[in-house]
Parts: C-alpha cells; structure tokens; sequence
C-alpha cells in the first residue's frame, strides 16, 4: 500500500513569499531561477487582512468595483479530526445524505502555522521542493506533467515591477491590527500547481502587458506522511504566546485532504459562489503590501476572454511574490 500524503490546496488572495526568487531571466532549466542561483527551498504563505469590504480603483460604468470581505479559512474533513487535538473546529459545514456534517474549517485570525507530517520536528534546513520550468506545451497545458511546475504563477514582479515586497510585511507576526492576518511557513513537500484560468490573462493598467497566458489560480503542496500530520497554530494575543495543534489522522491509508483559502464565505455558508458578480481587479490588494506606494489606479490581472468574475473564472486569484 502506498504511503498516504498531505494534500493541501491554496486558493483565494494567498500571497506566497519565497526565501530566494522564484525565477529570472534565464534558461528556467529547473535546476535553479535561471542566473546560476539555487531554487527558493521555503515559502512563507500570507493571508492579508481584507475582512472588510473596500472599493477598488478599477471603475465600471463610473463606478468603482468593489472586493467582498475574504477570510482566512484552514479546511479539512472532520472524519480525519483526532480527539488529542488542542484545536478545534470553529464551525462545520457540507452535511452528508444524513444531515452529517463533513467538514470543518478553522478560522485564522493572527496565526502563524507549521506543518508537522507525524509530529516530527522541522527539517534541519528547509526542503521545500519545486520547479518553474516551463511546461512544453504553455498555450494549451495539459493535466498532469504540465501542472508540476511553478510557471503558472503570477508574481508581484511581472505586474508592479521593481517594486518588491515590504520586507516588513515578513517580519512582522500576523495578528488582527496587522497587514497580514495569518501565514503559513513552508519547509518540506513539492509545490505545484493545480488549476488553471480557462483563458489567457493579461495585465491591466501597466502600459503594454508582457503577459499572455493562463495563469494558476490554486496550487497545491504535498506532504509525504506515515499515518497523521500536525498543524501548529502559535498565536500572540493578550500579551501571551499560545499554540495549539490541530493532528489529522489518515483513515485506511488514505490522502488527508486540507484547504487553505482567503476568499469570500459563502461556499461555506451554502451559497452558490457564482450568485453574485465577483471584482475583477482583486490583484490590486497586494499593491497595499510593496515597498513603494502606488498613487492612483493599480494595476491588476484579468482575464482576455469575457464572462471570467472573482478575478479569473470565478475564483479569486491565487499569487506568489518572491523575495
């Protein structure tokens, strides 16, 4: 039988943060970044703060677009909750043909999360693994082989150039009063990516876009495991430095499937996400999180073809920044 593994999917505003940069001008040969530097071998996962509702710049019919509240939210199935967790779920939802829920989601609210596949410490030095080459097919990708790669992600670079992320944004711990609610540190597993948009995407708003391609809009990390798996939650508040564990147990030598989002409720909620109209201009937010200000319209990613919301295809983009 095979070994199972840690399956957990990002989707919604995450903003990935790599210790090296993700790729450069080069032969993207997958080996290194493409300038003869090592691949970045940790990530730092940040879910800004954007549970308020706020208008954006990008204006339609004379009227600004405006980005729902989005929330971080950590899923998982509940038949994989152990009892000798210390933290539970805030609520549950998806209940099965019996009125059973299924699902339980954690809200992060000032949480700083580390994985541990079996309880096991972090590795001695990190080993996050991943490549950007490009696939062979970028114009029509195919499933499989085509997604093991890191190409499809937009970073900050390609669409505020020369303007990196805040280094402070980084060193500061997530917490309620600060730009970045939570964030989850990645040391260990391969990275891919997992969905695409349906069209090609360009950039808006930054003189002519370079961009022309479809871009990720989920990744996934997997995380090989023996039977169960570890997520510290370490949080300040009040002055105290609390964590909590929440262990996931594998049944029957299955996958532990977890989700990480910061997007709007209503899937949660039992809406239909495609019931109402989605802003399209969402990148800007990550505009708030550079070095430089911008002054006036950010720009932002959106998809060529019509009929794309949230974003791209009705999911809020998923992006990384390298660092």
């Amino acid at each position: 039988m095979d070994q199972p593994k840690l399956n957990v999917t990002f989707s919604g505003l995450c903003l990935f943060a790599f210790n090296r940069p993700l790729r450069s001008n080069g032969n993207g040969n997958g080996n290194g970044n493409g300038n003869g530097t090592a691949k970045p071998t940790s990530a730092q996962v940040l879910l800004q703060r954007l549970t308020r509702a706020r208008p954006l710049s990008r204006k339609i019919n004379d009227q600004p677009e405006v980005l729902d509240q989005h929330f971080p939210l950590l899923e998982f199935n509940l038949e994989n909750w152990s009892s000798t967790s210390t933290r539970k779920a805030d609520f549950h939802y998806r209940p099965d043909d019996s009125g059973r829920m299924t699902k339980g989601v954690c809200l992060l609210n000032g949480e700083d999360l580390m994985i541990h596949p079996d309880g096991k410490p972090a590795p001695a030095s990190p080993e996050l693994q991943l490549s950007s080459s490009p696939p062979q097919k970028p114009v029509d990708p195919l499933r499989g082989q085509s997604l093991n790669t890191l190409f499809w992600m937009v970073t900050l670079d390609d669409v505020f150039p020369n303007n990196p992320l805040n280094p402070r944004i980084r060193e500061v711990a997530p917490a309620s009063n600060q730009p970045i609610l939570a964030r989850i540190n990645l040391n260990q597993g391969y990275l891919k990516t997992l969905e695409l948009t349906n069209s090609p995407c360009t950039i808006v708003g930054a003189g002519p876009s370079t961009l022309n391609r479809r871009v990720g809009i989920s990744f996934g990390l997997e995380v090989s495991c023996q039977e169960r798996v570890e997520i510290r939650m370490t949080a300040m508040r009040n002055g105290t430095t609390t964590t909590r564990n929440l262990v996931l147990v594998s049944r029957d030598g299955a996958d532990i499937e977890v989700g990480i989002s910061n997007m709007e409720i209503d899937r949660f909620i039992g809406m239909d996400p495609s019931d109402g109209p989605r802003a399209q201009a969402d990148f800007e937010v990550f505009s708030n999180l550079l070095t430089d200000p911008i002054r006036g319209p950010k720009p932002f990613v959106l998809e060529a073809s019509p009929g794309g919301s949230s974003g791209c295809c009705g999911h809020a983009n998923c992006l990384v920044a390298g660092s």
